[in-house]
């Protein structure tokens, strides 16, 4: 009980604070864990994972961890929805907000660290700009099995789970300049999922002759 109330009187003060923000809102849809559907604007705190609502009669709404299922926002700055769900995480094994950064037979996801050099800062609508970027970030993926952290997904499943592409995977890291940076593997792993998903669709294709082809840039 005392949790929920700390989490309910941060979200109040969160949500005070965005009221007061410079930063733009953006429109979306939040999905409660009632099931309950709310569209408006949207700002999400991510390292104190706060989802603020204005909605469109101007009520204002702050929603916590523990009473959000997902929700999605067109991002005016990068041009694209962003969304993002609650899972259960590996590594911590609590739920927690994440954002999909893309899904397919790889899906990535990510969430903010908690960590010293995190601390102090404001992470509103945060999207990574620089290579560097990323490091704030802890990132998992989902092998169509399992999810785990994506350092031990490199370890322990990477190989098996690409060996079918290990030419073209090896040829598009050549030709890109890939490094063991995150930004690099995730590059790689989009590059697999297309892949992927272009080898599926010729092995069931949704109507008779219809074809994609993966272009290696």
């Amino acid at each position: 009980m005392k949790k929920f109330l700390l989490s309910l009187g941060l979200g109040w003060m969160v949500l005070s604070t965005h009221a007061q923000l410079k930063e733009p809102w953006y429109k979306g849809q939040v999905v409660l864990a009632s099931g309950e559907y709310l569209e408006g604007e949207i700002i999400f705190a991510a390292d104190v994972e706060v989802v603020s609502l204005k909605m469109t009669n101007g009520t204002l709404k702050a929603f916590n961890v523990s009473q959000v299922e997902s929700f999605i926002f067109w991002d005016n700055r990068q041009n694209f929805n962003r969304r993002f769900k609650t899972s259960v995480l590996p590594d911590s094994k609590r739920v927690e907000i994440v954002e999909v950064v893309f899904d397919g037979p790889l899906e990535v996801l990510r969430c903010i660290k908690y960590s010293k050099s995190n601390r102090g800062r404001q992470f509103y609508n945060y999207f990574p700009q620089e290579r560097m970027d990323h490091n704030v970030y802890r990132y998992y993926v989902h092998n169509g099995l399992y999810q785990s952290t994506m350092e031990e997904f490199l370890r322990k499943s990477f190989h098996q789970k690409t060996v079918r592409w290990r030419n073209q995977l090896d040829l598009f890291r050549t030709r890109n300049g890939l490094d063991n940076s995150t930004e690099s593997w995730l590059r790689l792993f989009e590059f697999f999922n297309a892949l992927e998903e272009e080898r599926i669709l010729r092995q069931f294709p949704f109507e008779k002759g219809e074809q994609t082809e993966v272009v290696m840039l």
